[in-house]
């Protein structure tokens, strides 16, 4: 049996596998389970000899392959390939792969039943929003309408960054979270008030001013993403959004970085 699972959501994708790994212990009294990084020297001889050795023991084996091998490597590609097709309905042996993103063509079989393939792309809008409740309430929080907002927009589709800032509200007293908690917990993470200076950036009319704000806040250290995302969620104007809308879609599609991004924002 193949398994495969594929995108750039590598915490939604990691929480896939702890799901099937959860169904094996259940379904399995007995099962080995080893993890092959293939891309490492030596680890595509031990998945060849894992596939093919049996166990006396085990009532079943999952192996889970980490990468692809890079398209240079044709001859280690193919006889990857027919080992794949080989256990496409293995009783005994499931091959769990996870990939960064969709196979070529040589492996397009992957996307085809009797693989069971799902796609884990990085979550937007509406659907980064329901991510966002949906993992609160498995930590018990409540966040209100305004905190909601701030977060998935400071986080803008980083499922894992996100992830850990729902864990670390968790650890709260208050399972209620408002917005002025909210804003306290993240002020915390920054050695200026980030806040303040944000708003200053957005509204301020002065070159200078802007861009000595922003000298501040890169050399507090703070993630370029993370301030991105709070200038982004804090402009004051149609247009202003429309602009933020368009740098982090550069960014995303590896045109830009971060810091570039917020610059263009505050020299124009």
């Amino acid at each position: 049996m193949l398994i495969f699972l594929y995108g750039h959501d590598s915490y939604r994708r990691q929480e896939k596998l702890k799901e099937y790994l959860d169904r094996y212990k259940v379904k399995y009294s007995s099962f080995s389970c080893e993890r092959f990084y293939i891309e490492e020297d030596g680890q595509f001889n031990a998945l060849k000899e894992f596939a093919k050795s049996q166990s006396l023991f085990d009532s079943s084996r999952l192996g889970i392959i980490v990468g692809d091998l890079p398209e240079e490597n044709k001859s280690e590609r193919k006889e990857l390939r027919q080992l794949l097709k080989d256990n496409l309905e293995s009783k005994d042996l499931t091959l769990l792969l996870i990939w960064d993103k969709k196979p070529a063509a040589d492996f397009s079989f992957l996307l085809k039943k009797p693989v069971v393939a799902e796609q884990f792309e990085n979550l937007t809008g509406g659907e980064f929003s329901d991510f966002l409740q949906s993992e609160a309430r498995k930590r018990g929080i409540n966040l209100d309408k305004e905190s909601q907002s701030l977060l998935a927009q400071v986080y803008n589709g980083d499922s894992w960054g996100l992830a850990t800032e729902l864990d670390k509200l968790s650890l709260f007293d208050e399972r209620d979270i408002t917005l002025s908690i909210l804003k306290k917990h993240l002020q915390a993470a920054f050695s200026v008030n980030v806040f303040n200076e944000i708003r200053g950036l957005n509204y301020s009319r002065d070159f200078g001013e802007r861009l000595g704000i922003l000298e501040k806040l890169f050399s507090s250290g703070a993630d370029s993403g993370k301030l991105f995302n709070l200038a982004a969620a804090f402009m004051n104007s149609p247009e202003s959004k429309i602009k933020a809308a368009d740098y982090d879609v550069a960014v995303k599609s590896g045109k830009l970085e971060y810091e570039e991004a917020l610059i263009s924002l505050v020299i124009e």
